[in-house]
């Protein structure tokens, strides 16, 4: 029985071997014919693989520290709120001693400003801060007093600086002052006690401007007290002003000065506050300047880093998908599925093999057992008991088989429930291979549905880059031509300003000859009353002996004083104030005659200026024209998306003639403007006058509710353009849609809260896109509460204005 078992077990083995083989040469045969896709999908995970330890690698060499740029940055917050509040309490302390502010014209170019010092206030220091009120009472007016090196350059100020008020200026090379005598220096030492000395020791100062400090503050003793001041200044050895730290003043003439002095600030202290406040915001300057320039440094670094990080984030997301596909590919699981088939075949191996050796023990035993039952009768007693202990034995052993061969058959039923498993895995296996290939199928149109997309993109970027590089060689012409023309403007700005003095000097000069005709004739006049031959002869003037071309002065002075002598001895027989008066008109005449011709040619020249500026006039308009045009169109599309506008001139006349608004809905283009509705005709002004504005860019606009007629396409459309077509300037736009405010860097947004106006200040995620960038457009507009959205808007700007 045990044999038949063992039998039983190794034809099942067998059975099992065979099925096994068979179904492990199938599955390596669909896998080897899914090899090509295994590999290529193995060639990209590789690559992928590659090309995340590259960017892992590039990044990890970078010497970037996020922290430390952080720092960086918080610190630079730091130094410019610094910096901004130095800079307004200087403009404060500015506002504050605006009186010793010295402001003037330099007189001419080549006027030297290092001969100017500036007023006495602001060239000295005050060595102790407790003085400073006494000084600016010993000094009084002087301290408002200009100082200049020489009395030349005082002079050219006054006449020629455009002053904007009365001013007394020192020249250095004429100042005198009185010097104290020892004697006086050292009974005030003596009578005082210590408490008194001369107002210059508590300054410091420049020794060039020395004289002019020693005449403002010269003579003059500071006290520590009232007491000291009044002993020193009616003292007959000091005998000399004498000013207390309280300030009052005494002055040895019998004037004393004292008592309360208002809330009005020292000045002298005001400047020490300045120069302090000045010199902190110089400090915080240089600090801001460094900060951002180590910021600038690193700017490149972190570009790199931020570019690297991205990569690798592309690169590990290309790796995971690379993996699942590569887990979820065909050919992965028929590899998987004949791993585990080859690893059945070597457990069905392994058990036929233990099956085998086992029937070959038993047989052996069969034999032995025949050959005692023929050596039986030989010797049968000692052979019944030597029987007898092997029938014990066989007992044993038969029990044991018996054993085993429960054993035997559970490990056999195993094997069958095994096998069953087994054929309930390849349902379940193929079932996954059907549903792998389903999603392979799908996988693989989306794929080519995605390299078409790709493919799409790309011939799009590639158009796109074309596009771009056409619109950066168009840029770098116009950035050309824009240099010729700001140089073309420039010059004919310069001679537009020649010109303009030539015309003044011509002007000037027709003045003059005018005044000068005018008293011509009055002369004439007079002289045809006092010669009543000359109206006779008039006509006769510039012909025959009344012209004098080509007069010798020198050669007519003689005949003059031939005739003269002939003249004193005629005296008695002819008129000599008829010949004299005839001289003279003759002279006078021919002195207007080239004094025409000059006018006349000065007249000329002004006219062909004239026409050359005329003509200047109109290529610059025309220019202007051609520009503002083409920005009109582009600004009224983007608003009203499907239309088109231009400026052209009426009908049978050109630009000079004026210009006419032109407005299309797609190709149709309108008559009138009254075909158009409010909001369009509102839309219509605001393109032409941003096209204008375009033209020469201001720093900063200020737009309140122009979209308060359009509805929130129309508002977007106003945040895009201002966006795309102004840079380089910042918008304050009050408006109550939201349309407009996602186009903003920075909303305030005001509210009431308990019957309190509120404001609040946000940061789009535009805004903080572009903080890097240049500058901030802002859209300041009021929603919700009670009251005018429009005076919410204002509040708004108002705030918005005190907050920047």
């Amino acid at each position: 029985m045990q044999q038949t078992a063992a039998d039983a077990a190794l034809a099942e083995a067998e059975l099992a071997v065979k099925h096994l083989t068979k179904q492990l040469a199938e599955q390596r045969k669909a896998a080897a014919a899914k090899e090509k896709e295994g590999a290529n999908l193995t060639r990209e995970l590789e690559k992928h693989k590659a090309k995340a330890e590259e960017c892992s690698a590039r990044l990890q060499s970078l010497s970037f520290d996020a922290e430390s740029m952080r720092a960086l940055e918080v610190r630079r917050d730091h130094c410019r709120a610094t910096a901004q509040r130095c800079r307004d309490q200087v403009n404060g302390l500015e506002g504050e001693v605006s009186a010793a502010r010295f402001d003037y014209t330099p007189p001419s170019r080549s006027f030297d400003a290092r001969k100017v010092h500036g007023p006495v206030a602001t060239l000295v220091r005050v060595k102790d801060p407790t003085a400073a009120l006494a000084l600016e009472v010993a000094a009084g007016g002087k301290l408002y007093q200009v100082v200049v090196d020489d009395d030349a350059t005082g002079k050219e100020l006054l006449t020629r600086g455009q002053l904007r008020r009365r001013t007394t200026i020192i020249p250095l090379n004429k100042v005198s002052y009185p010097q104290m005598h020892p004697s006086v220096l050292e009974a005030a030492q003596r009578l005082g006690g210590g408490k008194a000395r001369p107002a210059v020791d508590f300054l410091e100062y420049d020794p060039r401007v020395g004289p002019a400090v020693k005449y403002a503050f010269g003579n003059v003793f500071i006290c520590q007290d009232s007491g000291t001041a009044k002993r020193l200044a009616f003292s007959r050895e000091v005998n000399m002003r004498c000013v207390s730290l309280e300030g009052d003043d005494f002055n040895p003439a019998g004037t004393l000065t004292g008592g309360s002095r208002g809330a009005r600030a020292c000045l002298l202290a005001r400047l020490e506050e300045l120069r302090t406040a000045s010199d902190t915001l110089a400090k915080a300057q240089a600090e801001l300047a460094e900060v951002e320039r180590q910021l600038a440094a690193m700017e490149t670094s972190a570009r790199e880093h931020a570019k690297c990080s991205k990569e690798l984030e592309l690169a590990q997301h290309s790796l995971n998908l690379a993996q699942q596909r590569m887990a979820g590919s065909e050919g992965a699981q028929l590899a998987a599925a004949a791993d585990a088939t080859e690893a059945q075949l070597v457990t069905a191996k392994q058990s036929g093999g233990d099956a085998a050796k086992r029937k070959k023990e038993l047989v052996e035993l069969a034999k032995s057992l025949e050959r005692e039952i023929r050596d039986f009768d030989k010797d049968r007693g000692a052979r019944i008991k030597a029987a007898q202990d092997k029938l014990k034995k066989a007992k044993a052993a038969a029990e044991s088989a018996r054993k085993e061969l429960r054993a035997a058959e559970t490990a056999l039923a195993a094997a069958q429930a095994e096998r069953d498993a087994a054929g309930g895995e390849q349902e379940a296996l193929q079932a996954q291979v059907a549903a792998a290939e389903q999603t392979i199928a799908g996988t693989t149109a989306e794929v080519k549905k995605m390299s078409e997309e790709v493919a799409a993109a790309k011939a799009e970027a590639a158009a796109a880059a074309n596009r771009l590089k056409g619109m950066q060689e168009r840029l770098s012409e116009c950035d050309g031509e824009i240099r010729a023309l700001e140089a073309s403007r420039a010059g004919l700005e310069k001679k537009a300003a020649e010109s303009e003095a030539e015309m003044r000097k011509i002007e000037a000069k027709i003045k003059t000859k005018r005044e000068q005709i005018t008293k011509s004739k009055e002369w004439v006049a007079r002289m045809e009353e006092e010669h009543q031959w000359i109206a006779s002869d008039k006509r006769h003037f510039g012909t025959g002996d009344y012209k004098f071309d080509g007069v010798d002065i020198s050669v007519q002075r003689k005949e003059y004083e031939e005739l003269n002598e002939r003249c004193e001895a005629l005296k008695g027989k002819v008129k000599a104030s008829a010949l004299s008066g005839l001289e003279r008109a003759e002279a006078e005449y021919r002195s207007l005659g080239e004094k025409r011709k000059v006018v006349e040619a000065d007249k000329q020249k002004l006219q062909q200026v004239m026409a050359e500026l005329d003509e200047q006039s109109r290529a610059m308009l025309y220019d202007v024209w051609a520009k503002v045009n083409v920005w009109f169109g582009q600004i009224f599309s983007t608003l009203l998306p499907g239309t088109s506008a231009k400026l052209e001139p009426p009908e049978g006349g050109t630009y000079l003639d004026g210009l006419e608004v032109r407005v299309a809905f797609g190709t149709v283009w309108k008559e009138s403007l009254t075909e158009l509705s409010g909001g369009q005709r509102s839309l219509l002004a605001l393109s032409l006058i941003l096209a204008l504005c375009r033209f020469k860019p201001a720093p900063i606009y200020i737009l309140d509710e122009v979209d308060a007629a359009l509805d929130l396409n129309h508002t977007q459309n106003i945040g895009r353009m201002i966006r795309e077509n102004f840079p380089e300037s910042q918008f304050i736009v009050v408006s109550l849609k939201e349309g407009m405010f996602s186009n903003a860097n920075v909303l305030f947004r005001t509210k009431f809260v308990e019957g309190v106006s509120t404001v609040t200040r946000t940061v789009t995620d535009t805004g903080r896109a572009a903080a890097t960038g240049g500058r901030e457009n802002g859209a300041a507009g009021g929603k919700g509460g009670a009251g005018s959205g429009r005076a919410r808007g204002g509040a708004a700007l108002r705030d918005a204005n005190r907050l920047g």
